[in-house]
């Protein structure tokens, strides 16, 4: 999965997505949750991208 793959996942869900210096960051507003997401050249790690979309609920 690519780092634009979870990105668009995070906005269906109504998710906003903010630039950083390394990472990227999806921010929910209602609750005032921030999960970091990894920039990567092609796919990011298959653990990480569970990871990221377990934390936020979206696996």
């Amino acid at each position: 999965m690519t780092e634009y793959e979870i990105k668009r996942r995070f906005r269906k869900a109504g998710w906003r997505v903010i630039s950083g210096a390394k990472h990227d960051a999806a921010v929910n507003d209602s609750t005032g949750q921030k999960i970091p997401i990894p920039r990567h050249k092609g796919d990011i790690p298959k653990g990480t991208a569970y990871r990221i979309l377990k934390e936020a609920g979206l696996n």
